[in-house]
């Protein structure tokens, strides 16, 4: 339980100056108020659909992340960005995008060289400074400089990948330089044991972590890269859906559908009769096509059932150690499923992402293994996205809104499904209240002045203390240069082209207007009819969040 304001404030005074690899400084009294906090476990999966765990509709076996999910509350409005970097920001700054990512250019290699702006103290730091141990292990994405990685951030511990993206296998895609780090030194590929795969090794090295922790509430930070491109998968997975697929796209997209509707997990106000499909229906693929996307769909629900089985690993040590009781646990992905078409065919116009490089091996008995580099394509993505529109990298609903769900039944109501508007930004101020500490604002924070945080915290409406979690005034936005999004109350504003993927679709990218509270499908324009509205919003866009 939550202690009172007012005696974890004193608390966290004293524990101020103290470090967390000193714990010797930490009184009795403070450690024993320290050890009553609870311990926070925060999985992150990389270009996951929403319908992609069996508690949301799948049929792909995760029975440990169902599990947590049918024993936690299910969220079916947290919203993400448009892509992986943008939603990291939003979580560990709890910011708008635009003001807080430092953009730079891209390096040889073909990484982003853009980085979390120091303007920002983030949310390790801040638990760490209140005497959480804190751990992460995968994807960093916010920095490759040091001042800017995970071991100067806040985390006491981390194996990371501080790129965007990388091989799941201890190998080279681009450039000659490895971009793991363990404890803020970079590890060469040649260092990375023989049988390394990014989910197996992550978790290992969680569990090394949480294991030597002395008796400290911590904070796991796990953004997995899993489920992202390259689709691979170790040796001993890479049939295990054999055949499964093989009906195609279009009957997976109903299928999904109809057990998500019946899980009550699709929005209210969606309608799973009209949904609107993109990708060419199935069977006007050829033979050779429908063969090419059912295989990186079954390598592609592999690489989530063996994510499930590493999320089994860390629950089971926590009942092992007596420590379930007293996690919160929240899984999310960190946007809508990938449409990439790597391996399938060439990319949709203006799609973004790195190429595959010329050495690799795409034959397709390769497929899954070492040196591949495929995905899954365009109709499975719409499979696990709909009857939202969009996925991975639009501004739709489908693009935005994460797979996600908070698991701790000493105060959360188990078994529930809440559609209450949340995003990333409020990630930081929820697990800041869990643990009894407040942001400092904007001051100067370890010689460097900080920007305040923009988001609130969930927790209050989640334990049934408050009907809402945001203000009728609040408003979240996203931009992507001209493009972007706002949503304020009922209301979200948009003027991404309608049809991304092909250039001979209607792409006027004129300011539309819905109403996600009662259409969430972004079917009913309601622009003419609220043009002051309209303008309003657009106003607020252009100021705050471009």
């Amino acid at each position: 339980m939550l202690r009172s304001t007012g005696l974890i404030t004193i608390c966290i005074l004293l524990l101020a100056a103290c470090s967390q690899s000193d714990p010797s400084n930490i009184s009795t009294k403070d450690r024993s108020q320290l050890e009553t906090r609870p311990n926070i476990l925060f999985i992150v999966a990389d270009d996951l659909g929403y319908t992609d765990i069996g508690a949301f509709g799948s049929e792909i076996p995760t029975p440990n992340l169902d599990n947590l999910a049918f024993q936690g509350v299910r969220l079916t409005s947290l919203h993400a960005a448009r892509a992986c970097q943008e939603t990291r920001v939003m979580m560990m700054a709890s910011s708008g995008v635009s003001a807080a990512l430092e953009v730079r250019p891209r390096l040889s290699s073909g990484e982003r060289g853009n980085r979390l702006s120091l303007d920002w103290a983030i949310l390790p730091e801040l638990l760490q400074d209140a005497g959480y141990a804190t751990y992460m292990t995968g994807k960093w994405d916010l920095g490759l400089e040091t001042g800017y990685t995970p071991a100067t951030r806040g985390f006491d511990r981390s194996f990371v990948q501080l790129g965007a993206s990388a091989s799941h296998f201890a190998e080279i895609l681009w450039g000659e330089e490895s971009l793991y780090e363990l404890d803020g030194k970079r590890v060469a590929y040649t260092e990375l044991p023989d049988n390394f795969y990014s989910t197996n090794y992550y978790t290992d090295r969680m569990l090394e972590f949480i294991q030597s922790n002395n008796d400290s509430p911590w904070f796991a930070y796990v953004p997995l890269t899993t489920p992202h491109w390259p689709l691979q998968v170790p040796e001993d997975w890479v049939d295990r859906h054999a055949g499964k697929y093989n009906s195609g796209y279009d009957f997976l997209r109903e299928s999904r559908m109809t057990r998500a509707d019946e899980l009550g997990v699709i929005p209210t106000g969606v309608t799973i009769d009209n949904h609107e499909q993109i990708a060419t229906p199935w069977i006007e693929l050829t033979e050779a096509n429908q063969l090419k996307y059912a295989r990186s769909q079954e390598i592609y629900a592999a690489m989530v059932e063996n994510m499930d089985l590493n999320v089994g690993r860390l629950i089971k040590y926590l009942e092992e150690s007596e420590q379930l009781s007293n996690t919160v646990i929240m899984f999310s992905s960190d946007h809508g499923g990938s449409a990439a078409e790597h391996g399938q065919r060439p990319p949709f116009p203006g799609q973004g992402g790195p190429r595959p490089p010329d050495f690799i091996n795409n034959q397709f008995e390769n497929w899954g293994h070492p040196n591949s580099f495929i995905d899954h394509g365009l109709g499975f993505a719409e499979a696990a996205t709909a009857p939202l529109k969009g996925y991975k990298g639009r501004l739709k609903e489908g693009g935005l809104r994460a797979v996600a769900f908070i698991y701790y039944p000493k105060e959360l109501p188990q078994g529930s499904v809440n559609e209450s508007f949340i995003t990333m930004m409020d990630i930081m101020p929820t697990f800041l209240e869990i643990s009894g500490i407040e942001h400092p604002g904007a001051t100067n924070y370890k010689g460097r002045q900080i920007n305040p945080i923009i988001g609130r915290s969930f927790w209050p409406h989640l334990t049934g203390r408050s009907e809402t979690v945001h203000l009728p005034t609040d408003t979240a936005g996203w931009a992507q240069n001209d493009i972007g999004a706002l949503i304020k109350g009922d209301y979200k504003i948009i003027n991404e082209p309608f049809h991304q993927e092909t250039s001979d679709e209607n792409t006027e990218n004129s300011w539309r207007l819905y109403n996600i509270n009662n259409d969430p499908g972004e079917r009913n324009n309601l622009a003419q009819q609220e043009p002051e509205l309209v303008l309003e919003l657009i106003e607020e866009w252009e100021t705050n969040w471009r």
